[in-house]
């Protein structure tokens, strides 16, 4: 007998939403993660209607609410004047979950593992030193590290969690091909803004796009595009200028511009790049998160695929044991049927938000952005497309003719969005029950 059904390597998002979903199940789980506490960092801080709806099933969104999460109910993009140029409002959505919240990446993971059920062993400060193999080849359990000793654990699946520079993606042989993006983004952390209205802000100016959002406790998120290499080449000292500059130069943000100010010596610059993994599963263990894909952090997408994977791979595996590679085989073809189309559609419309945006430099760029957002802004059928597609409520194919009208082609049906329904809709519902 196994010592553990499940060993999950990784406390992030996904690695944690799979442990309450597998060990909702009645499987024996162990989570264990490196670090010995969650820490705050600049990333994960959007929370789409469709990780709504799962964190609602599993009883962490009340709480997660009640902890200061921030309603936003708009995306909106605007020029460097300060003139909205489209919106995408969420309230249009059918459905119960017509919204997005805002926590910190620490207040979201800190609410997930108060979700874990007694079926859970969460162990902190547990390294994954290596994959231990059966005789077949498959992966059957892992070595562990923990202050200084290492225990070898066994299990009848082990999932890997553990980042897009997985240890474990690499000892099952599955090799990635990570496209990094030509810019950078200096993130600073508001406090004292609580005049922040309920939405995304994304100004776009000819030095690129500047994003700003509210957070718990009355402060917010700011994110400055910067050419990659600028902030080596400037330093510490250039920064604090290149700020006040960059501020000045934006209508949305200059009103706050001394709370930007103090958040600049606690700043961070953040690289950003893209993969799909060729297969997420290999050697009899599936891929989630970070390990299994990374996508421009753009269109909100990264934190809510890693929880989404863990929906997919929890209704993959229900009613399925896991003592059998025969049934654990069936279940990981399952798994990658569907979820990694899925995500190459993410990633694509990812990178799709992420050139309309950050390629928005210069008169020639901005000009060419600045035009076909203003046709989305004229186009609310489309807009509604795209954030529905954003939302995590299922995919909407786009048209060759929607494609034509995103650059101003007329479009009698602009104004027609779906009728609102009391309730949650059937994309919600798939969602919850992904089989």
């Amino acid at each position: 007998m196994s010592d553990y059904d499940i060993v999950i390597c990784g406390a992030g998002a996904g690695g944690l939403t799979a442990a309450i979903l597998l060990g909702g199940q009645g499987r024996r789980v162990l989570l264990v993660d490196k670090l010995t506490d969650t820490v705050e960092t600049f990333k994960g801080e959007l929370l789409q209607p469709g990780s709504l709806a799962t964190l609602d099933s599993i009883g962490a969104l009340e709480t997660l609410r009640r902890a200061g999460g921030r309603r936003i109910d708009r995306l909106v993009c605007a020029g460097d004047d300060g003139a909205e140029l489209c919106a995408m409002d969420y309230r249009w959505l059918p459905s119960a979950y017509d919204h997005c919240l805002t926590h910190t990446y620490k207040g979201i993971l800190d609410n997930l593992i108060q979700a874990l059920p007694e079926t859970v062993e969460f162990r902190r400060g547990v390294s994954v030193d290596q994959a231990v193999r059966d005789g077949a080849g498959r992966v059957a359990g892992v070595v562990l590290r923990e202050r200084g000793a290492r225990t070898e654990v066994s299990a009848d699946l082990v999932v890997a969690a553990d980042g897009h520079a997985s240890k474990l993606r690499s000892r099952a042989g599955i090799e990635v091909d990570t496209t990094p993006y030509d810019h950078q983004v200096v993130a600073i952390d508001l406090a004292g803004v609580p005049e922040l209205a309920h939405q995304a802000t994304t100004t776009i100016t000819r030095d690129g796009m500047r994003v700003m959002y509210p957070m718990p406790g009355g402060g917010g998120r700011l994110y400055l595009q910067v050419a990659r290499g600028l902030v080596n080449r400037i330093g510490k000292a250039g920064l604090a200028g290149w700020v006040d500059e960059a501020v000045a130069a934006c209508p949305s943000v200059a009103p706050i511009a001394e709370s930007v100010r103090a958040g600049v010596p606690t700043c961070r610059v953040l690289s950003a790049r893209r993969f799909v993994a060729p297969v997420f599963h290999g050697a009899g263990m599936p891929l989630i998160g970070d390990a299994a894909h990374a996508v421009h952090p753009m269109a909100g997408q990264g934190m809510n695929a890693a929880i989404a994977d863990a929906v997919r791979l929890a209704g993959a595996f229900r009613d399925v044991s896991t003592a059998g590679s025969g049934a654990i085989d069936a279940a990981l073809a399952e798994y990658d049927r569907v979820r990694r189309p899925e995500l190459k559609t993410i990633s694509e419309f990812s990178h799709r938000f992420a050139e309309m945006f950050t390629t928005a430099v210069g008169k020639f760029g901005y000009a060419r952005s600045k035009y076909i957002l203003s046709c989305h802004g004229r186009n609310r059928r489309l807009c509604y497309k795209i954030m529905h597609n954003i939302s995590g409520l299922g995919y909407q194919k786009f048209s060759v003719l929607d494609r034509l009208q995103q650059l101003g082609w007329p479009d009698r049906a602009a104004d027609e969005l779906p009728p609102r329904r009391a309730g949650v809709d059937g994309a919600v519902e798939a969602t919850l029950d992904p089989r």
